[in-house]
């Protein structure tokens, strides 16, 4: 990337990435925007609120940002906005200001689950205009991995402390499935409700441990 940052937001495939938000040093709080495709980065248009922590769904010319904070241990921003591939509007705010929440979906269907501080089990769905608050995570919780959409979503781990819960969403309702084998906080996730790995994370110390999901709701 052309601006080394962590705790950003991401959109689309890994031929045609979008990379916004973060955190680089005190007091730099990221605004900026990265299209990535799939040979290089380029710096696009800046978000209008710097922010880390950050939720992002949608495509690299069609994406949503929401939540996050700036400042080091402040609060949660609501803050929303959307990106059409060279420019960022602000939209409809979050229901429940957040940051590390779990997020996922497109730019008119997204998913906010989680979040904090402090950790919340709050969830909301974004309809292309408005955030609507549905039915709660069993556990609440901060700084997950995600996998899937918003119809279809797959959560694991969290905190803290790290938690090793596993929830699955249809729609309407969280359910509790099989715990990962190792708890922790931070991880990496990608796939889908039912065929997702979870990589990576922090159970006290930084962790290399991956582990694969399958639809039957087991692990390996």
């Amino acid at each position: 990337m052309n601006q080394a940052r962590s705790q950003l937001a991401g959109a689309g495939t890994q031929t045609a990435a979008l990379g916004f938000g973060g955190y680089f040093a005190y007091p730099a709080f990221s605004a900026l925007t990265e299209s990535y495709n799939g040979t290089a980065w380029a710096e696009l248009n800046d978000m209008n609120t710097a922010r880390f922590g950050l939720g992002g769904a949608g495509t690299q010319t069609a994406a949503l940002g929401f939540g996050g904070a700036n400042l080091p241990g402040g609060p949660p921003k609501d803050e929303t906005e959307l990106w059409n591939g060279s420019s960022w509007t602000e939209v409809a705010d979050l229901t429940t200001p957040k940051r590390m929440m779990a997020s996922g979906g497109t730019s008119t269907s997204a998913i906010a689950a989680g979040g904090g501080p402090p950790a919340t089990a709050t969830t909301e769905t974004w309809n292309g205009s408005a955030w609507t608050e549905v039915n709660d995570l069993n556990v609440a919780r901060r700084n997950m991995g995600t996998a899937g959409v918003q119809t279809s979503a797959l959560i694991f781990g969290g905190g803290p402390p790290a938690v090793a819960n596993v929830e699955s969403w249809n729609g309407t309702n969280w359910t509790n499935e099989n715990s990962i084998s190792t708890a922790r906080l931070g991880a990496g996730g990608a796939g889908t409700q039912t065929s997702a790995v979870v990589f990576g994370g922090n159970t006290g110390s930084d962790t290399a441990a991956t582990e694969e999901w399958y639809g039957d709701g087991t692990l390996s």
